[in-house]
């Protein structure tokens, strides 16, 4: 098999996701480079955009290569799609679906215990991990059961999510299915296609992957890679500017409507806790305490603070871990601004 540009991107790209996931070295500068693309916290998600973009890079070339059982292969796959256009139309509805099932769950999770949509859910047990309307990890759950069910050790600075798990059983288990067969569409959706239009949409699609797992609709990756492969989507021959018109206005629409839920939950004068399961006593004595209610398996905590919403999230994993089984958090969106 003759090894084009494409190729050699792809393997590029794998390599560098092995090294960034076995090493240290790349890692501050890589997250430099990924941050505005992923906006995570750790190199996991930017592991995951190297390796599945590259190897869909490789994989679609393999396929195009035509040799013994995958000539017959992609002959059907041509027979059923010559343009791809059909693979990459159920691609989409398969990660609306799993957008819209995880937005389900966040509702669903907040119902279950009598709270107001718009808020952080943190679960403790055994470690901290969070999860929001605007940036969703409850599928990321699965991921970190199915790892440490497995026995798989991962770098301590990636975020597994497993601790979700207990909360959004059984229905987040739907990743299992609905992100293989995403791959697998997307693979096959870039055949016959122009190399830099291969290019691009692996590397929308592999955004797009990337938050059905981590992130949701309204995360930076979901937003950009929805809104590039719908994009390439919309594109026919002969190209017209009118054809990325719909594409554009879903992006945007995405857009403000995560800012509105982001303002519309904010409360800038104080943060409220609702604390599922508290063990007494609770470590609180630091905080500026406006108001306590006690009520059956909740504590609800009014808690003043100049912090920004991460650095106070991260100071309540310490004082709440082992005291609790999780707990809803109101946000301040103005605090993301440094205000």
């Amino acid at each position: 098999m003759k090894i084009d540009r494409l190729d050699l991107i792809g393997i590029v790209l794998i390599i560098l996701g092995v090294l960034v996931f076995v090493t240290d070295f790349l890692d501050d500068l890589l997250m430099t480079i990924t941050w505005p693309l992923l906006s995570g916290s750790s190199e996991g998600k930017a592991v995951l955009l190297l390796v599945v973009m590259g190897s869909l890079l490789l994989l679609n070339s393999l396929l195009r290569s035509r040799r013994g059982f995958l000539n017959r292969i992609h002959s059907k796959v041509y027979d059923y799609s010559p343009d791809g256009r059909e693979y990459l139309k159920w691609f989409l509805i398969l990660a609306i679906l799993t957008y819209v099932v995880g937005i389900i769950l966040e509702i669903w999770l907040r119902s279950s215990y009598g709270v107001s949509i718009l808020t952080i859910f943190v679960s403790l047990n055994p470690n901290p991990t969070s999860t929001s309307p605007t940036h969703s990890h409850v599928f990321k759950a699965v991921l970190g059961y199915l790892i440490n069910w497995i026995g798989f050790n991962v770098p301590g600075d990636i975020h597994t999510g497993g601790s979700l798990i207990q909360q959004v059983t059984p229905w987040a288990f739907l990743i299992l299915f609905t992100l293989p067969a995403s791959y697998l569409l997307g693979l096959l959706s870039l055949d016959h296609r122009l190399a830099v239009h291969r290019l691009i949409m692996a590397f929308c699609m592999t955004l797009t992957l990337v938050s059905m797992l981590d992130g949701g609709l309204f995360s930076q990756p979901g937003v950009m890679g929805l809104g590039g492969t719908l994009g390439m989507y919309a594109i026919k021959s002969p190209f017209q500017p009118r054809q990325l018109l719909y594409p554009a206005l879903v992006v945007i629409l995405l857009i403000v409507s995560g800012v509105a839920v982001e303002v519309a939950g904010s409360n800038p004068a104080y943060h409220e806790l609702t604390i599922i399961n508290p063990q007494e006593p609770l470590e609180l004595s630091g905080y500026d305490i406006i108001s306590v209610q006690e009520g059956q398996n909740q504590t609800i905590i009014r808690i003043k603070t100049e912090k920004s919403d991460k650095e106070f999230l991260e100071s309540l994993f310490v004082s709440l871990g082992g005291r609790a089984d999780g707990f809803f958090m109101t946000w301040n969106f103005a605090s993301y601004f440094g205000t």
